[in-house]
């Protein structure tokens, strides 16, 4: 089978990228051909057919510039026994094409717009106009055979909000690479402890709360440092802050293929973001990158940052409620030190990344979904 993914993603150093490449390489895997439309090529070898297409650089107009040169190249293709993977950024544009020609396809969401500004709300009207494309499709027996969605309860929110059927929903949670990411070289905890958050440093993630947690592990006696790596809104804090306080190490961006080795110098990881119905619906790749890198978690608790598959009493693996999340993960990480098992945590959490985020177990949904064409 042929597959034609129509991607506003950026595959050359884009983190986001990741999960694109693991259902990619997933495909192949299985025999099928893929061709990525998209608006750059990938920096390092890839094993499928990627054509760049012109964008404007117009913020407000790269998607419809994307679509327009995709229509053009699309009407070159032979069409015939395709299927169409297309990003919710792109659908209003191209389903009416899949639509008209008879060819398949499948709304790609990896969530909602996730900024807070004037310009997400415009990504709101669209993503919504997406799903009710998608909706629509299904409801006439149209081309559509579905979306994919990266967790339960993101899938819970497109069923309820546009009538959609679970079975035609697909969940791909956020996997790791467990090749790429191995355990982390740390044998004890401390005597500094070392902690890691990587990702966009927006302020509405949560981060500043993270610098409450390491005022409030000083304050308690103990050695601590906290890791930012990744860039966003708060940079001239963060680097303000970082040169006053010496336990606080602000990074700024490095390259993806930087953060597997990067991962293994640490021993706690970090999930800050905040209950809010944005985070709520999400899958974070940090979260199957720090469980594969055998690190112990910490985080907010809600169903955004939790695991994919649920097991009782995992040590490893700590959620907190919003408002005491600072008090309760400084007596987290006393208990950890009293109890003196963080080897044998972190194997845990490597067990556990081996067994469920592996991209093979996350990306199977997907497969399944697709098997279903060919019968």
């Amino acid at each position: 089978m042929r597959f034609i993914w129509c991607t506003t993603r950026h595959f050359r150093g884009d983190l986001c990228a990741t999960t694109q490449v693991a259902i990619i390489h997933k495909l192949l895997s299985l025999n099928h051909e893929m061709t990525v439309l998209g608006p750059d090529l990938p920096t390092e070898t890839y094993a499928w057919e990627h054509i760049q297409m012109n964008q404007s650089s117009i913020k407000g107009r790269k998607a419809s510039s994307l679509a327009k040169a995709m229509r053009n190249r699309l009407k070159k293709f032979n069409l015939d026994a395709c299927v169409l993977l297309i990003d919710w950024t792109l659908v209003k544009y191209l389903s009416p094409i899949a639509e008209k020609n008879g060819v398949r396809w499948i709304c790609i969401d990896r969530s909602p717009p996730a900024d807070a500004n004037i310009y997400a709300k415009f990504q709101r009207r669209n993503w919504k106009k997406a799903w009710k494309l998608v909706a629509s499709s299904l409801h006439r027996s149209g081309e559509c055979i579905g979306g994919t969605v990266v967790s339960s309860a993101h899938q819970d929110l497109i069923r309820t909000q546009f009538s959609i059927e679970k079975k035609d929903l697909c969940i791909i949670h956020a996997g790791v690479n467990n090749l790429l990411f191995q355990p982390t070289n740390r044998r004890t905890l401390g005597p500094t402890i070392r902690m890691i958050y990587h990702g966009k440093m927006d302020r509405h993630r949560g981060i500043l709360k993270l610098i409450l947690l390491l005022d409030a592990l000083v304050e308690s006696g103990i050695k601590a440092e906290l890791n930012l790596i990744g860039s966003g809104d708060l940079d001239m804090h963060l680097k303000s802050l970082s040169n006053s306080k010496s336990s606080l190490m602000f990074h700024g961006s490095i390259h993806h293929s930087e953060i597997p080795e990067k991962l293994r110098e640490y021993e706690i990881g970090l999930l800050p973001m905040p209950n809010l119905p944005i985070w709520t619906i999400s899958s974070p790749l940090k979260r199957s990158e720090y469980c594969s890198s055998g690190l112990l978690v910490l985080g907010i608790n809600h169903t955004g940052h939790h695991l994919p598959t649920e097991e009782k009493n995992l040590q490893w693996y700590r959620l907190f409620d919003q408002q005491t999340f600072v008090d309760d993960a400084v007596q987290q990480i006393q208990q950890w030190l009293k109890e003196g098992n963080f080897s044998e945590l972190s194997s845990k959490a490597r067990q556990y990344a081996e067994t469920n985020l592996d991209w093979n177990a996350t990306t199977q949904s997907l497969v399944e979904l697709l098997g279903s064409l060919e019968e």
